[in-house]
Formats: structure tokens, C-alpha cells, sequence
């Protein structure tokens, strides 16, 4: 729905006067920007948006509702628990307050608790479905159920449980007792809640007192050691501004993120709370519920669909102003329109995307002064002064911008949501007719902000491929979201820190030391293992609009050449020898006596086939391994007639082979395939990088299910200091190592070493 939006915003564009293309052209200001698109909204526009908005409805559907609970149903009597229980989550959306489907979706997803031993939960539900009035001539159903709970969680409770026979769904089991429930007290509701076991961890904003903060035309504002910094310390931790969640993300046949994470705290939850009026927020808790409410559901569950449709800036735009306030929004606006700052903040040479000079020019900003303030107003107003960039942007792109955001404020307008939106002061400018104006140029300047400064909030999944006891993980994104301290942070190709996330809050640590007076650097995507020091300058310039000089982009080292070329490193099919890259449309061979041209549009399309049919392997590998072996055995071949002996796709072939081995548990084999991605990955990202951390990971769990006890212990300790230094002692991956050391340990040489196998494995 989003590029359908666009392509309207940029049609009509393409139907401005020539006059008035150059005239929008010549006159920059967000003010100006907001007010042109807002007269060019037209009604045939409106009716559009609203046609867009039907398409992502969050309206409340009874008849869906009822689908997703016989679906559930259907599921649970094959007992297939887990997807009942996603079922009735799903069906849960579509309950209305006064739906007597809700207390009965409840009612069925703690019974499909129950069968899955989840028995907290299955509590909470109980409880739940009483709220919503569960039919009192069926309450001895969740009565006999909540009994058995508080048995096997060891609570006393007066009466037996049922028999260990009794159907617990609620199509079958009778019990004589009726009375009411006894209550599990407030206690349990918070225990299972992400944020509430978070709470006390959440960091709002804190910075490591060894850093300072300066500014200088080149760089902007930026961080600075001022003692040395060792690999592993944190150095910045912050709870995001705002975030908003990023629907889909794992294709029509998975969930998607929506489903799967608050959309409140981004805790992952399987047995979300939906939000009462809409169909499409839902929430780990009660606690999360009421708090988004509180700070921007209730302006944007009114909304519908329409802020899906928009897309996720134009969400997270809106979510700002909402998280700041519009009195806040209206003050710093002033005061910028006193100090214009994207004129005062443009540098000779813009290196970097973050920053704006301070008024006390180059070094004016120590590390004690106001940046390192925790209130909301001080946080806003560095997410305020971030550049937009509007003179190195398009005007097509800061039109259509400025239209979507005169079509979130016509909105507002249309629902009737000014007054509890704008404070008593903004409803004075109605009578000159800009009533909205402070808010919708507070949504330009946000969405144009995102396009340089929009921070992507990262998680772990399993991709549920295969039958494995390996590991295969991925790592997704759920969310945007603007960060005021993290943004003081460059750009480098090489940075010297690692970042994660817990929730919504961000972790910045040192990956290497950092000696005092070094800037602290930061990754923006292009990262030189990952991309050819062309495609990073050519991605940097688009999105970010500077040429890197980090030390990776200028460096003349051989090693950093190496390093590139693995990349991007093709063989010739004639005699072996590696093809040189041209700046034409071919390849040339570098042998000298063959000098065979390939196509490089045909070299890349060869590369997209082996991966396509690695991935059709990877769905194969359950149902009909001996197909998923076939088919890498021919991956394996084309690539080692085609890519050099270390391009990263051969060791992505080594991990599926290592998978599929796996999923027929023979370790031996699987550990081998293993052992050579380990190699390919720490040639490729480093010996020191979390992506050999990730891989170490899996050869760990693959000679632990071997019992190659030395050895695991040995990959166990090497993974157990990266996930270390780049993750921190919460790391999910870094506690089940720990566990496995501690079941291996008293194994230690009791066990023969087991001879190193071979790091090429065929089926």
C-alpha cells in the first residue's frame, strides 16, 4: 500500500506546473514544503488514501473471528497445540470488548496451554476468559483446568485436580465442582510479561563517562575516547525515542513481525493481548497495552489503516511528535525558526550523516553537558536538530513527503482529533488557518530525518527450516526507530564498536580497543566484509549523501585488497584462472594466454541460481533429504568450476550441507561442513566478528550432539568470547553455551579426542 501512495504522490508531482516544480525547487523550507503540498491535496486524493486505508483495515471483523477460533479448534483436536494456539491469538485480534467469542478464544487457547505444559500462562488465560464473561453453565471446564495448573506448578489449592485422562479442551471433560475460581494473585500476571522482567533493566540513557562529546565543520558532532576503551565495554545504552514496529517480515506463508513481538515494548510473545478498539495492535501484557495507549494508541488506533498504508516513516514520524509532545514539538520549533539550523548546521565537507554545529562552533560540546540528559525534552530536541538534508534530496522526494504528511494532518483533521492532539496555545493560530501547521511540518522534517538517521532494531529468529538439532538462525529487522545518543555516532566501513538490542533499548560495545582521543565509529549498513568498496562509496552517496574516508575505503594494504576481492571473485571456465574485473560489461581472464570475456550480468544471474536452489534444498531437507543432497551436491559443483575456493556462497553451501547432515543426525559429518564455513566466515567478516561467533555457535551444539567432548569444549570457549564481547552476558546463544560447557566438563577426557575429519564432506 505504501508504493501504491507513493506512486500517487509522485503523479501528482509529475502534473505540477512547470512554474510551480521550480518554484517548490527554489524554496527549501519545510514550512513552505508543507503548506505548497497541503493545497495541492486534493479531495480525489483523500478518497484514494481512504481506498488504500480500507485495504489494511483494523477494523474489528466478527465473522473472522469466528474462522481463526473453528480453525484453532480444528488444530487443536489434531493436537497440533502450537498452531491452536496461534490460531485463537489470531481470532483474539478480531474480538471486540462485548464479543462473547472472546471469553471462549481464551478459554480454548489455555487449554491448548495446558497440553503444552505452559501452565503460568494457561492461568492467565483462565483468568482472562472469566473478565470476558465465559458462560458460567461451561465454567467447570477452566475450573477442573485451573485446579490441575496449581497442582503441577505446586500451588495449594483445596480441591484434587482432574483425573490425567480428562479432555481439558473445552469440547469435552464434565466436573461436579462449580464454585468460583481461586485467584493466583497479582503476582503471576506481571511475571510472564517481557517488559515487566525488563523494567528494571531498561536504561533510558546512559553513556560511558569515558566518552565526550565534540563537534567540528568535518565531522559534525561526533564521540570521543578520553581514556582507553577495552573490547566488550559498553559505551552507550538508550531506550529508543521511538519506535514503530515494521509489519510482515517472513513472507505470506510465516508470521509476520506484527504477530510475533509486542507492539509496545518489541518483546517477542506468542500469546499477545490485542488492543480492544483494533485489529491490529496487540501487546505482551496489560501494562504495555495501557502504556501505548496512553502515549500514541489512542491517536493512532482512530486512524485505521491509514498510517499502514502511508508506511512505516510516515508511523514513526507521527510517533515522535506524540512521544515529544506538541507543546515541545511548537517550542523547539520556535526556537529553530529563531536559529535556522539546517543552515548553521550544513558542513564544508559532509562526511557523515549526524550532527549540527553547535553555536559555539568546533569543540563547543563537552561530555557533561546536555546531550547526556535523560529527560524527554533535552532527548527531543538532538532528535529535532538531526540534518534532513533537504538541498542534497530531491524536490520530487521532500513533495511527496510533504504530501503524505498534509495527508496525516487532514486525517486528523476529518476525525475530529485536533483538540485532544494540539495544547490551548496552538488553538490560538486557528483563526490565521494554521492550525495544523506545527504538527505537519514536525512530520516532514521527522520523515526526512529517517531517510539518514532512521536506526534499524535487529533480532535473532529461527527460520524454522529443516529438521536439525542445529541451530539456523537469522537476523531480522522488526523495527525503526530514532535514537538521540546513538545518532552522535559516524560512519565507518571498519567500526570500532558492535551494537545489540534488548527490546527497544540499544547496546553500543567496544568490538576492539579504543585508545583515548579516537572517535567511536559506527557502522551504517556498508560494511567491507559484506561489500566491494565501489557498491559501499555508490550506497553511502544515495542514502546518506557522503564519500566515506574511513580507514577500510582508503587503506592500500594488500590485506584489505584480499579481503575485498573474496567478494567479487569469479574463475574462469576455460582454464581456472581467476577473471579480472573491467570497467566494461565483462570480465576478462587473468591468464594471459586465454583471456576469456564472461558476461558480469551473467556471472551474477549464474550466482542468484545457486542460491535459489540452496533455498529450495533448505525446504526439501525435512521431507525428502536424499532430493535436498542432490541438489547441493550440483550447488557445490558449479560453484567450485565458478567462484574462488573462499567466496562467501561456498560457505554457504557448506552450512546447508552441515544442516541437512544434521537433520539426519550424523554429526561427524555435519561437524566437517561445519568446520569449513567457520573458515570461509572468519576469512570473510574476521576472527573476531559476532558472524563467526554465530557459526561457532552451531559447531559447538553439532560436536556436543556428537560427543566430541574436547573439541566442543575448545569451539565452546572461542564462541563464549565473541558473543562476550559483542553481545554481552544476556545473549541467548552465550547462555546455552554455558550450559552445554557445564554438561561437558565433567566429560573432559573421559571421552578419546575424536580425529579432526575432513573439511570437505559428500553425500
Amino acid at each position: 500500500m505504501e508504493d501504491a501512495w507513493r506512486r500517487l504522490g509522485a503523479r501528482r508531482w509529475r502534473e505540477l506546473a512547470e512554474r510551480e516544480r521550480r518554484e517548490f525547487q527554489q524554496q527549501p523550507a519545510l514550512k513552505y514544503s508543507f503548506r505548497f503540498s497541503q493545497r495541492k491535496l486534493s479531495s480525489e486524493d483523500e478518497a484514494i488514501l481512504e481506498q488504500l486505508s480500507a485495504q489494511c483495515s483494523t477494523q474489528k471483523d466478527p465473522k473472522t473471528e469466528l474462522d481463526f477460533k473453528q480453525q484453532g479448534n480444528a488444530r487443536f483436536r489434531v493436537k497440533d497445540y502450537v498452531q491452536a494456539v496461534a490460531l485463537y491469538s489470531k481470532g483474539l485480534r478480531h474480538s471486540c470488548a462485548a464479543s462473547p467469542q472472546a471469553a471462549l478464544l481464551y478459554a480454548n487457547r489455555s487449554a491448548a496451554l495446558y497440553h503444552l505444559q505452559r501452565y503460568q500462562e494457561c492461568l492467565e488465560d483462565i483468568r482472562r476468559a472469566r473478565e470476558h464473561g465465559y458462560p458460567q453453565q461451561l465454567e467447570h471446564k477452566i475450573l477442573a483446568r485451573h485446579t490441575s495448573c496449581l497442582h503441577h506448578l505446586r500451588i495449594p489449592d483445596t480441591a484434587s485436580g482432574p483425573q490425567s485422562g480428562e479432555d481439558l479442551s473445552d469440547g469435552g471433560g464434565q466436573s461436579t465442582r462449580a464454585a468460583a475460581l481461586p485467584s493466583v494473585g497479582a503476582q503471576s500476571q506481571s511475571q510472564n510479561c517481557p517488559c515487566a522482567r525488563n523494567a528494571s533493566a531498561t536504561i533510558l540513557y546512559e553513556v560511558s563517562p569515558a566518552l565526550t562529546l565534540h563537534s567540528d565543520t568535518l565531522r559534525g558532532r561526533h564521540l570521543i575516547a578520553t581514556e582507553e576503551l577495552r573490547p566488550g565495554e559498553t559505551l552507550l545504552q538508550e531506550e529508543a525515542f521511538a519506535a514503530v514496529l515494521i509489519p510482515g517480515g517472513r513472507g505470506k506463508e510465516l508470521p509476520g513481525n506484527e504477530d510475533l513481538y509486542c507492539h509496545h515494548c518489541f518483546g517477542q510473545t506468542d500469546l499477545p493481548l490485542p488492543c480492544t478498539t483494533c485489529s491490529f495492535s496487540s501487546y505482551c501484557s496489560e501494562l504495555c497495552r495501557q502504556s501505548a495507549w496512553r502515549q500514541y494508541h489512542w491517536l493512532e488506533c482512530c486512524l485505521g489503516g491509514l498510517l499502514l498504508a502511508l508506511g512505516t516513516f510516515a508511523h514513526l514520524a507521527l510517533r515522535t511528535v506524540l512521544a515529544a509532545g506538541m507543546q515541545e514539538v511548537a517550542k523547539v520549533q520556535n526556537e529553530g525558526d529563531q536559529y535556522p539550523g539546517e543552515q548553521q548546521s550544513k558542513r564544508e565537507d559532509p562526511n557523515h550523516r549526524t550532527g549540527q554545529m553547535g553555536c559555539s562552533g568546533a569543540g563547543g560540546f563537552s561530555g557533561k553537558a546536555d546531550w547526556m540528559s535523560k529527560d524527554g525534552p533535552s532527548r527531543y530536541k538532538m532528535i529535532h536538530s538531526l540534518l534532513t538534508h533537504t538541498e542534497q534530496q530531491t524536490p520530487k522526494h521532500r513533495f511527496l513527503w510533504a504530501f503524505t504528511a498534509a495527508a496525516v494532518c487532514r486525517a486528523i483533521r476529518q476525525k475530529g482529533l485536533e483538540p485532544q492532539l494540539l495544547s490551548g496555545e496552538l488553538e490560538l493560530e486557528s483563526a490565521q488557518g494554521q492550525r495544523l501547521s506545527t504538527l505537519g511540518v514536525a512530520l516532514l522534517q521527522h520523515m526526512l530525518q529517517l531517510q539518514c538517521n532512521a536506526q534499524a532494531i535487529t533480532a535473532l529468529r529461527d527460520t524454522g527450516v529443516g529438521n536439525s538439532h542445529v541451530a539456523e538462525v537469522e537476523e531480522i529487522r522488526i523495527a525503526t526507530a530514532f535514537y538521540s545518543g546513538m545518532s552522535l555516532l559516524n560512519h565507518s566501513c571498519d567500526p570500532n564498536t558492535s551494537i545489540t538490542f534488548r527490546n527497544t533499548t540499544i547496546i553500543v560495545r567496544a568490538s576492539r580497543p579504543i585508545p583515548a582521543g579516537q572517535e567511536v565509529l559506527h557502522c551504517y549498513g556498508p560494511h567491507w566484509s559484506r561489500m566491494a568498496a565501489k557498491e559501499r562509496q555508490r550506497a553511502l552517496c544515495l542514502q546518506y549523501f557522503f564519500q566515506c574516508w574511513c580507514t577500510a575505503c582508503v587503506s592500500e594494504e594488500k590485506e584489505a585488497a584480499r579481503r575485498e576481492s573474496l567478494l567479487t571473485q569469479y574463475l574462469c571456465s576455460h582454464c581456472g584462472f581467476t577473471l579480472q574485473d573491467t570497467e566494461e560489461a565483462d570480465c576478462r581472464c587473468s591468464n594471459s594466454s586465454c583471456g576469456h570475456l564472461v558476461s558480469k550480468l551473467s556471472l551474477t544471474q549464474q550466482v542468484q541460481q545457486i542460491i535459489s536452489k540452496m533455498d529450495i534444498a533448505r525446504g526439501l531437507s525435512a521431507e525428502n533429504p536424499d532430493a535436498a543432497f542432490q541438489i547441493l551436491s550440483e550447488c557445490q559443483q558449479t560453484a567450485q568450476n565458478l567462484l574462488s575456493s573462499q567466496h562467501p556462497v561456498q560457505g554457504e553451501i557448506e552450512d546447508c550441507l552441515a544442516q541437512l547432515y544434521a537433520s539426519q543426525a550424523d554429526w561427524s559429518a555435519a561437524a566437517g561442513h561445519l568446520r569449513r564455513s567457520c573458515e570461509l566466515v572468519g576469512a570473510q567478516f574476521g576472527d573476531r566478528s559476532v558472524e563467526l561467533a554465530k557459526q561457532l555457535f552451531k559447531l559447538a551444539q553439532t560436536l556436543f550432539n556428537g560427543q566430541v567432548v574436547d573439541e566442543a569444549l575448545g569451539v565452546i570457549e572461542q564462541a563464549e568470547c565473541l558473543f562476550s564481547l559483542h553481545c554481552g552476558s544476556d545473549n541467548q546463544m552465550l547462555i546455552e553455551l554455558k550450559e552445554m560447557k557445564s554438561c561437558l566438563q565433567p566429560l573432559a577426557s573421559i571421552f578419546p579426542v575424536t580425529a579432526q575429519h575432513s573439511l570437505h564432506h559428500t553425500h
